[in-house]
């Protein structure tokens, strides 16, 4: 039963979200096709996917609802799946220099640069190992877990008040951030009980994301200085340990609240955005140059269509494909919503910002009219639940 289990959890923790996020890799740029994008862009792929079904069966599904939500969503994760997989498969066919990058390639470093990665690591093992072995229990559980429980309990979400059991009518004010759903229907999958999944396992899972989000900034805010990377991350993991100098701090929520829908948006999430405008306007709204031979075409060669002219001349390919970049920013916005309501609203903010002054840098008005495309399932949610308010 305990192996049935686990292989559930590496199922729909690890394989098929990472299978969706191969999805967007085709419309990325080669230099940043790494495993880590597909890992963190395959959980906001699947996030957004849950919210794209789970608010309509809320809205419109009165008995078992909870039921059709896991009916459909298994449905549209598994094609979402399959559909990464076979996108990968034609990519690689089509071209056999297609490829993910790894984030850290140990051989050949300096020895500096590995114990440095080697404090890194220890560090996220103790933060693993005291998020298992004090797990910290506060008064939003009753809330958040119990919400995931009560849901897989009665079939239904939101039509029972977690505090005290008793049916209620449909509670708007939560009803849209469906965070906990996705728990429930995770502990549906795998059969492990929602408060160990919350308390005990999700942590394994969100706190390794996060750091691969913090990852991607640093490696693009030091890709001319990559040595100092993992003083970087060493950095960031000793932020997150001492932190706690409030109650409110994201660092706080971060290690006692992993699980929770707020501290997901405020470590993973709105880190993610800063992430993916950094690479989206890295060198100039986008431009990324890739060198490429060029020559005479070379027959029956996959995946070189030029050879070099003599003296080793190579062609500025010019841009690379930015819309996969776009897609995942689009989908980072909706996960803002997914983990709480406020999250959709300030995630629109900071996006609205950083175009702004874009913008006015690049001197290209296209620039805002993007930014304000990702924005539109914002704006959608925002409207939602002002009428459902109403």
């Amino acid at each position: 039963m305990v192996m049935v289990k686990g292989i559930g959890l590496i199922l729909w923790l690890l394989v098929i979200p990472c299978c969706i996020g191969l999805l967007p890799v085709r419309w990325v740029p080669k230099k940043k096709r790494t495993v880590g994008l597909v890992f963190a862009g395959g959980y906001f792929i699947m996030l957004s996917l849950c919210w794209l079904v789970t608010v309509p069966c809320i809205l419109l599904v009165k008995y078992y609802s909870f039921r059709t939500m896991s009916a459909w969503f298994t449905a549209v994760s598994l094609l979402a799946a399959a559909a990464g997989i076979g996108l990968t498969v034609w990519n690689f066919r089509q071209d056999r220099c297609f490829f993910l990058r790894p984030e850290v390639n140990l051989f050949g470093m300096p020895a500096e640069v590995k114990l440095g990665w080697l404090l890194f690591f220890l560090l996220i093992f103790w933060q693993l190992y005291k998020a298992f072995t004090m797990a910290s229990f506060d008064g939003d559980d009753a809330e958040y877990v119990a919400q995931s429980l009560v849901t897989q309990q009665s079939e239904t979400m939101y039509l029972i008040k977690p505090y005290t059991g008793g049916t209620t009518s449909l509670d708007i004010r939560h009803s849209l951030a469906v965070m906990p759903i996705w728990v429930a229907f995770i502990g549906r999958k795998t059969g492990i009980h929602t408060t160990v999944l919350a308390h005990s396992i999700l942590p394994f899972l969100l706190i390794p994301l996060t750091y691969t989000v913090y990852y991607g900034i640093g490696s693009h805010l030091l890709k001319k200085k990559r040595e100092y990377l993992p003083a970087f991350m060493v950095i960031m993991a000793l932020l997150q340990l001492f932190g706690n100098v409030s109650i409110y701090t994201n660092e706080t929520f971060f290690l006692t609240r992993t699980w929770q829908g707020k501290a997901v948006a405020a470590n993973f999430v709105i880190p993610a955005t800063i992430w993916l405008m950094l690479w989206i306007f890295d060198g100039g709204n986008g431009r990324e140059s890739v060198p490429r031979p060029v020559g005479k075409r070379k027959a029956g060669v996959p995946g070189e269509s030029f050879r070099p002219l003599g003296g080793g001349r190579w062609k500025d390919t010019g841009k690379q494909p930015q819309a996969g970049l776009w897609a995942l920013l689009c989908m980072v916005n909706m996960t803002a919503g997914v983990c709480t309501s406020m999250g959709a609203f300030l995630n629109v903010i900071l996006v609205a910002a950083a175009a702004f002054w874009l913008m006015l840098a690049e001197r290209k008005f296209s620039i805002l009219v993007k930014a304000g495309l990702v924005c539109i399932p914002n704006v959608i949610y925002m409207v939602l639940y002002l009428f459902l308010h109403v």
